[in-house]
């Protein structure tokens, strides 16, 4: 058995799935998501698509380009972070987007300044 690590979540929705599929009590409801959607809208300066994630705290925007070079951006507080992706798709790029947070949360903020 792996050691569960981080905050405990269970949302209205999530208690009512858990109580169908677990055989014994579903938890209570708790806390805030870890990780949740903020917005899925088109740019305000051109129409692409962008979605903004709040992850542990720290606010993750990512734009996607119709030809796949697409920006990715971090924010917390005074610190943030930008990188471009190549991605085929807005699923894609969301997919590379949370791949690069984990890897910049992996190495520590400095390691890609």
């Amino acid at each position: 058995m792996v050691d569960f690590i981080g905050q405990h979540f269970v949302s209205t929705d999530g208690a009512e799935v858990l109580g169908d599929l677990r055989v014994g009590a579903a938890p209570e409801v708790t806390g805030s998501a870890p990780i949740a959607m903020l917005a899925r809208v088109p740019s305000d300066e051109c129409g692409c698509p962008e979605e903004v994630w709040r992850l542990n705290g720290i606010d993750l925007l990512f734009h996607f380009e119709e030809d796949g070079s697409s920006e990715a951006f971090l924010f917390a507080g005074d610190w943030e972070l930008e990188t471009t992706l190549q991605a085929r798709s807005l699923d894609d790029l969301r997919a590379k987007a949370f791949q690069w947070f984990a890897d910049v949360m992996d190495t520590g903020p400095g390691a890609e300044e």
